[in-house]
C-alpha cells in the first residue's frame, strides 16, 4: 500500500484565543498536527508563543491574508488593497471585484505576503507551509505568488486546496468545493521539488457538523492521496473572550468552532487514519522533493 499522511491543520491561529485554545487541546489528543497564523490577528503573538512551547510537535505555516485587518506593508505600497482607512476590504466579494478590475497587482500582493511571513519568523515562527485566509491565494496568478513567496523562504509546502468531492454530489458543500476547484485547478503543481502541494484536501464540503472521521475514511478509500490536507477552523471559546475585531468585516467562522472542535476531539478519528493505512504528521516532517517522511522522523 503506497504510505500516505495526512495533516490536520487549523487555519486562523492569532485571530482569537480560542482558536489558540483549541490548537492546544487538539494536539495534545493527536487529533491537529498542524496550524496556520493570522500574523495580524488580535492574538497573534500569545499564538507564536504557543507554538514555541510545543516545539516540533505541530507544525506552524502562515495564513496569507489580503482581505481582514491591517497590512504588514505601508498603505502607500498597496493602496488598491486598502479602505481610506488603511485596512484591508473586508469583504471577499469587494476585494474580488477590485481584482478582476486589476485596481491591485499581483507584486502588490506578494510584497505584503513576504512582509507577512517576515512578520510570522519575527515572532519565532519557521514557517512550514503557506495557505490563505478564504483561500484567496488559488486566484489565478496569486497561487504562482504564493509558491514564489514560499520558494524565497525555503517554505516547502503550499496549499493547493482541491477536493475531489464525490461527482454525484450536489449538496451546498460539494458546491462549495466545486468553486474553489474552478480556481485551485487553474495551476499547475509546482516543478522542481523546492516547493509542493498536497495532493488534494478534504474539509472544504464537509465542515462543521459534518466534519467526520466516517467522512474521512470514505474520501480516502475514494482517492488514495499520498499527501492530505484536512482544513479545519474549530475553536474554544470562553465567556470573557474579545468578540471578533470589526475591522475583519462580517465573519461567519464562529459559527463553526464549537461544533468543529467538538467533531476533532470525538472517537472515530484514529480508526479511519489507521483503516487507510495514514499517518498523521505536519508539512515540516514531510520532504517535498519526495513527498515522504524526512529522515530524522522515521522510524
Amino acid at each position: 500500500m503506497t504510505p500516505m499522511f495526512v495533516v490536520v491543520n487549523v487555519d486562523d491561529l492569532g485571530l482569537s484565543p480560542a482558536v489558540r485554545r483549541a490548537v492546544e487541546d487538539l494536539a495534545a489528543l493527536s487529533r491537529v498536527s498542524s496550524a496556520t497564523l493570522l500574523v495580524n490577528g488580535p492574538d497573534a503573538a500569545a499564538a507564536a508563543r504557543l507554538c514555541a512551547g510545543v516545539g516540533g510537535a505541530l507544525g506552524v505555516g502562515v495564513h496569507l491574508n489580503i482581505l481582514r485587518g491591517r497590512p504588514e506593508s505601508p498603505a502607500r505600497e498597496i493602496p488598491g488593497l486598502l479602505r481610506p482607512d488603511g485596512l484591508f476590504l473586508g469583504r471577499y466579494t469587494e476585494l474580488f471585484s477590485r481584482y478582476l478590475g486589476r485596481a491591485f497587482s499581483v507584486a502588490d500582493v506578494e510584497l505584503e505576503w513576504t512582509r507577512q511571513v517576515e512578520r510570522a519568523m519575527e515572532l519565532g515562527v519557521s514557517p512550514t507551509h503557506l495557505d490563505s485566509e478564504k483561500h484567496i491565494h488559488a486566484w489565478p496568478g496569486l497561487f504562482e505568488a504564493a509558491c514564489r513567496v514560499a520558494e524565497r523562504f525555503g517554505i516547502g509546502w503550499v496549499r493547493r486546496p482541491v477536493e475531489l468531492v464525490h461527482p454525484l454530489r450536489w449538496d451546498k458543500g460539494g458546491r462549495r468545493a466545486r468553486i474553489l476547484n474552478i480556481f485551485a485547478l487553474w495551476h499547475q503543481v509546482p516543478k522542481g521539488g523546492r516547493v509542493a502541494c498536497p495532493t488534494c484536501v478534504f474539509g472544504v464540503a464537509d465542515q462543521g457538523a459534518d466534519l467526520l472521521p466516517g467522512r474521512l475514511a470514505a474520501y480516502m478509500k475514494r482517492v488514495r492521496p499520498d499527501v492530505l490536507e484536512v482544513v479545519c477552523h474549530p475553536g474554544a471559546p470562553l465567556p470573557g473572550d474579545a468578540p471578533l475585531p470589526e475591522e475583519y468585516g462580517p465573519m461567519r467562522i464562529g459559527g463553526q468552532w464549537l461544533p468543529e472542535r467538538a467533531a476533532l476531539a470525538a472517537a472515530g478519528w484514529d480508526e479511519a487514519l489507521a483503516g487507510a493505512g495514514a499517518r498523521l504528521a505536519h508539512y515540516g516532517q514531510l520532504d517535498p522533493a519526495t513527498r515522504g517522511l524526512r529522515a530524522q522522523y522515521r522510524q
